[in-house]
């Protein structure tokens, strides 16, 4: 695998990535509904956690389209020395890398939602809910461009010395057309 770079579907990067934190996010404001040491009042409660979910689900909307347009408008064909993740294994490597993250997002969001009464966790089910709208949109734009669009799997944490830190840092996205 030459230089180290992992590529998979940008698509499914987006949905993935989504889809397990608005399942953290929302099972971390289970107590905040259920029993935690300061429950607000139900209209209070359900008022919060929509403010707290429309916010970043705006939010991140608004910035991130013109972000994803950007790398839309310097499209190429992946470089030859990356390695492209099977549709198969593409999961499975989101998962054991964010499984870490996920775990500590889900125990401070219960801890908040315990400590507190707010469902703390909607902001980020807000996020991951306008995550997944934004890959209805690049889907949309795969079928524009006529191939499948693929970004870099970027770790967590890339160290200082990381040879492919500057390929992290630039967030490129590349076209893979289908040859028949």
């Amino acid at each position: 695998m030459g230089d180290g770079l992992r590529l998979v579907e940008l698509v499914a990067s987006v949905r993935i990535q989504a889809s397990l934190l608005l399942t953290v996010s929302l099972v971390s404001c289970v107590p905040a509904y259920i029993g935690g040491s300061h429950q607000l009042g139900p209209a209070t409660s359900v008022g919060t956690a929509l403010i707290l979910f429309a916010t970043t689900f705006w939010g991140l909307l608004k910035a991130r389209r013109p972000w994803y347009e950007a790398r839309l408008e310097g499209l190429a064909p992946p470089p030859p020395t990356a390695e492209t993740v099977a549709r198969d294994k593409t999961f499975d490597l989101f998962s054991r890398s964010l499984t870490k993250p996920l775990l500590l997002v889900l125990l401070i969001g219960l801890v908040l939602s315990y400590a507190t009464g707010i469902p703390a966790g909607m902001l980020l089910a807000g996020m991951a809910a306008a995550m997944l709208w934004q890959s209805r949109w690049l889907t949309a734009q795969e079928k524009q461009l006529g191939g499948r669009l693929v970004c870099l799997h970027t770790p967590i944490r890339v160290a200082a010395d990381d040879p492919n830190g500057t390929a992290y840092r630039q967030s490129r996205f590349w076209i893979v057309r289908e040859t028949s």
